[in-house]
């Protein structure tokens, strides 16, 4: 059952937060401004590769982020161009482009890998030349997969392809439906390829997600961001996250979501950069997804560098002791830690008649004036101590069974409460234990987050 507490806590609970702003700008120098650009990160050299996109003209430059400076790395290489797919090789070393459009020939269908020096056309088949596809790496398969895009004439695509590093294999032709503009990651933790979103054309925007699993695509959820197009994700390796970031609905959006792999989170922390077609990469080495560039309304492009430290994770702690013969307990339900957006969840044991209820605080260091932990001898419980600020009492518990209740908290999905720390402790009457007849359990100390 969830706990209904006013709406003067819920309030006060939504602007305690004194998290810092989770999005970070972090250089406004390096490349030229510009738009539909492509990043990726190279695991082996610690360093975020951009090539290309469109700014005064279609551009063709690489350079390199190491989370400090931008450097220019080349001027040679793929014809200049926009809307092409990159992804990083994690076995060989290679950041792999394929594909996009250029001035002079228009739709691409070459690929060519970049290994820190020198870019290298290794293949000009395999797929049909197009713009505006997925693109992404399977780590545990060796393979760089495509899915989708765009060619005037033959329209949109609806096909998968992978490349080993020799060969384009075309290995599946089902799945979602034929679409431009859809982004694609890699999870390493599940073994699966993730895409969000896209446009079929006409307003037929897509919300949809799907994960490849090297043989199949099946739709993992049709729930979370709104239907966009011309957004960005990147992988989060360290807290198994797939985080995606702004795009376009027809107006430009600003918001940050992630997907566990079962359902989508708004993470939005409301200092986000609004943009749309900008590069995105996750920097493992360092624990940040590095966003550049894009277009502002109504249509600036931009040349600043952006920087995501992740989500907060949720804790949930015993502490202290409670009193009682049993002595009453609460412990945290480790499948329910207080993440924002659901309910967060203690159970309570050893209830000596049946009756108890929860008191919450946001201090388990002073009450008042006094500190705690407060010893409650003089009130009748020698060996019982107050050990949270209790600003909210008698919040019910719902009984589970003889001499056992949880207590539930309903969380909003408001970003603005992550990192903030509650405190509970449970008391139950017990007359005869004691010249106050009541006993209070050990407390538990709660700190929100989104993950």
């Amino acid at each position: 059952m969830r706990s209904h507490l006013s709406i003067p806590f819920i309030l006060t609970l939504s602007t305690l937060s004194a998290q810092a702003p989770l999005w970070m700008q972090v250089a406004t120098s390096g490349p030229a401004p510009r738009y539909q650009t492509r990043l990726a990160y190279d695991s082996q050299r610690g360093r975020t590769v951009l090539f290309g996109g469109s700014g005064s003209g279609f551009l063709n430059d690489t350079w390199e982020w190491d989370g400090a400076t931008w450097t220019q790395m080349s001027t040679t290489g793929p014809t200049p161009r926009l809307f092409h797919g990159l992804a990083y090789d994690s076995q060989r070393g290679r950041t792999v482009l394929f594909g996009g459009f250029d001035a002079g020939s228009g739709h691409r269908g070459d690929t060519w890998e970049w290994d820190g020096v020198t870019w290298t056309n290794v293949a000009s088949g395999g797929p049909a030349a197009r713009r505006y596809h997925a693109m992404s790496y399977d780590s545990q398969r060796g393979r760089t997969v495509i899915y989708g895009g765009f060619q005037t004439g033959p329209g949109l695509f609806g096909d998968t392809w992978e490349w080993d590093g020799t060969t384009w294999t075309n290995v599946s032709n089902s799945g979602p439906v034929a679409r431009r503009h859809s982004v694609m990651v890699y999870d390493s933790q599940r073994a699966v390829t993730v895409l969000f979103g896209g446009t079929s054309g006409s307003g037929n925007h897509h919300g949809d997600t799907w994960e490849w699993d090297g043989s199949t695509w099946t739709q993992a959820s049709n729930s979370g961001p709104s239907a966009r197009f011309y957004h960005a994700m990147a992988y989060d390796s360290q807290r198994g996250q797939t985080v995606l970031f702004g795009g376009s609905s027809g107006p430009y959006l600003s918001d940050t979501w992630e997907w566990n792999g079962t359902s989508w989170t708004d993470v939005t922390a409301g200092n986000e950069p609004t943009r749309r077609e900008h590069g995105m990469a996750y920097d493992s080495q360092r624990g940040r997804t590095v966003v550049f560039g894009g277009l502002a309304p109504p249509i600036t492009r931009l040349d600043d560098t952006w920087e995501w430290a992740g989500g907060a994770t949720s804790t949930a702690a015993a502490y202290g002791t409670g009193c009682g013969n049993p002595a009453l307990t609460l412990t945290p339900d480790s499948s329910a830690r207080p993440i924002i957006g659901t309910t967060a969840q203690a159970t309570l044991a050893n209830i000596p008649n049946l009756v108890a209820f929860v008191s919450l605080g946001w201090s388990d260091t002073m009450v008042g004036a006094f500190a705690l932990p407060f010893s409650l001898a003089q009130y009748g419980m020698p060996g019982c101590d107050l050990l949270q600020s209790a600003e909210y009492f008698a919040l019910p518990v719902t009984p589970l069974g003889p001499g056992t209740a949880s207590y539930g908290l309903a969380l909003p999905n408001s970003s603005g409460m992550i990192g903030i720390d509650l405190f509970l402790q449970a008391w139950a009457p017990d007359p005869g234990t004691n010249l106050g007849g009541v006993i209070v359990s050990n407390g538990v100390a709660w700190r929100l987050g989104n993950v």
